[in-house]
């Protein structure tokens, strides 16, 4: 993977490419809607939670992402 803007954002994209969701939510989790999203959309996928602050956004080099 190369890497041409913001790392954090090329990042997620580059995950999303290969099948991870975005989820909103807080330190304690994912929101409730975005879990039943998730569920609906995997079935039965395994997998893991990933929180990423918004702060990790704030580089100066990009905007936070929608």
């Amino acid at each position: 993977m190369e890497i041409d803007g913001h790392p954090t954002l090329d990042l997620i994209e580059e995950l999303e490419r290969r099948g991870a969701l975005r989820a909103d939510g807080s330190p304690a989790g994912p929101s409730v809607d975005a879990v039943r999203f998730i569920a609906e959309r995997m079935q039965e996928a395994t997998g893991f939670w990933l929180f990423v602050p918004r702060e990790t956004f704030q580089t100066g080099m990009d905007d936070l992402p929608g």
